[in-house]
C-alpha cells in the first residue's frame, strides 16, 4: 500500500485539510467547517480506498 499523510490546520470557524502522497503530490486540499465530523470525515473519504490502516490524532484545546 502506498503511504499518504493527512494534516489539519485547526481554526476557530474553519479547518484546512491537506493530504499528500509519498512523492509530495497533493491529493486533497480542502477548507472544512470546524466540526469534528467534517474534520475527520474529509481525510477518511480520500484515503479509505488507498490505505489498510489510518491513525488519527485529535488535539483539542
Amino acid at each position: 500500500m502506498p503511504r499518504i499523510w493527512a494534516g489539519v490546520d485547526i481554526g476557530k470557524e474553519h479547518n484546512h485539510c491537506v493530504v499528500i502522497n509519498a512523492d509530495g503530490e497533493r491529493l486533497l486540499s480542502r477548507r472544512v467547517l470546524n466540526d469534528e465530523t467534517a474534520s475527520v470525515d474529509t481525510p477518511e473519504r480520500v484515503v479509505a480506498d488507498r490505505v489498510a490502516a489510518m491513525e488519527v490524532l485529535n488535539l483539542i484545546g
